[in-house]
């Protein structure tokens, strides 16, 4: 599963998304920008000013989430499978 999560990621490399980071206590923050680099255990997001990593099990997780419907139905996916195998 988080072969696929980081195959994903590597196609959206460099494209501009936005993204949203459950940061705890019902607090949430967004982000715009790109994600600049991918490596074996995380991957980078820069935005204007900052560059901020975050690893593939964030997104299995759902402690990060791109904001956009292709990845919603990639997420309903992943639990489809995962619950129904």
């Amino acid at each position: 599963m988080l072969n696929q999560i980081k195959k994903q990621v590597e196609e959206l490399k460099g494209k501009k998304i936005k993204i949203i980071v459950d940061v705890g206590r019902n607090k949430t923050e967004e982000y715009m920008g790109y994600i600049e680099e991918t490596y074996n255990s995380v991957w980078t997001f820069k935005t204007g000013f900052e560059i901020k990593s975050f690893g593939y099990n964030d997104l299995l997780i759902k402690t990060v989430i791109f904001s956009s419907l292709k990845w919603t139905f990639f997420y309903a996916l992943l639990i489809f499978i995962a619950n129904y195998g």
